[in-house]
């Protein structure tokens, strides 16, 4: 029962996020960011995958085609769309939480305030949460090529690889999350990828309800754009409330 209400606390971050801010006076930092997902994800669209993808694919397979196949066409079309819809949205995401990342770096110090008021708090100016970020995206992005590699690795054991492959893409998923997530609180304060793991580990129940309800809502394209600042916003909560005095622990070690 114990562990089935830790789950819960880490589960139910996300929904008061929005509250956390009113408290905080925050809110007005939010729509920054969201402002920015949305004002990429339109140039992207435009401008960007729509017009390489789409634009040139479409009348390629149209030389293919006579008029009575007008119809694969068409659904080559509406396959690309959604195909370029989903790429637009989550590249829009990442870029706009690289940019924004000084915005959340102010909602985290006012977090940090309301709830570590005798707890040393680290500041960043705009340009050092921006390097911080980009610095982030390459490591996860690093990380993110070797686990691949090891479930692909995974998926050529013979009957039940494709099983466990599926399985460990998940698995790799929320670990991908929960890095996301709490960046904010844990690079303002350098802690290093091995040590996180090891600070989820001991927070499991939390981290795991945590992630089992941003990886959804974070993964829903066009929402996103909404609900990725609300979630980075909930992995600050998740800092502060459950993982903060392990994290100290573990950066005086």
């Amino acid at each position: 029962m114990n562990i089935a209400r830790r789950w819960l606390n880490g589960a139910v971050l996300p929904f008061h996020a929005w509250h956390e801010l009113r408290l905080i006076r925050g809110r007005r930092f939010i729509f920054v960011p969201i402002l920015i997902n949305i004002a990429f994800a339109v140039l992207l669209f435009r401008y960007g995958l729509t017009a390489l993808i789409v634009n040139w694919a479409v009348p390629y397979v149209d030389t293919f085609f006579d008029n009575q196949w007008q119809w694969v066409v068409s659904l080559t079309q509406f396959l690309l769309d959604a195909l370029a819809l989903v790429l637009v949205t989550f590249l829009a995401v990442r870029l706009g939480t690289i940019i924004g990342s000084p915005f959340y770096g102010m909602i985290a110090e006012r977090i940090d305030q309301a709830a570590l008021a005798d707890s040393e708090i680290p500041e960043l100016n705009a340009l050092q949460s921006i390097i911080n970020a980009i610095w982030f995206e390459l490591r996860k992005f690093g990380l993110f090529v070797m686990l691949a590699l090891l479930g692909l690795g995974i998926e050529f054991i013979p009957v039940i690889g494709p099983v466990i492959g599926a399985g460990w893409f998940v698995v790799v998923g929320g670990i991908l999350a929960l890095l996301d997530y709490t960046d904010v609180s844990l690079s303002r304060r350098g802690l290093v990828f091995r040590r996180r793991f090891r600070v989820f580990w001991r927070h499991f129940p939390e981290v795991f309800g945590f992630a089992c309800v941003v990886v959804p809502l974070a993964g829903i394209p066009l929402l996103n754009m909404l609900t990725v600042p609300l979630c980075i916003c909930a992995g600050v909560l998740l800092y502060v409330r459950y993982l903060h005095a392990d994290v100290t622990v573990s950066l005086r070690a």
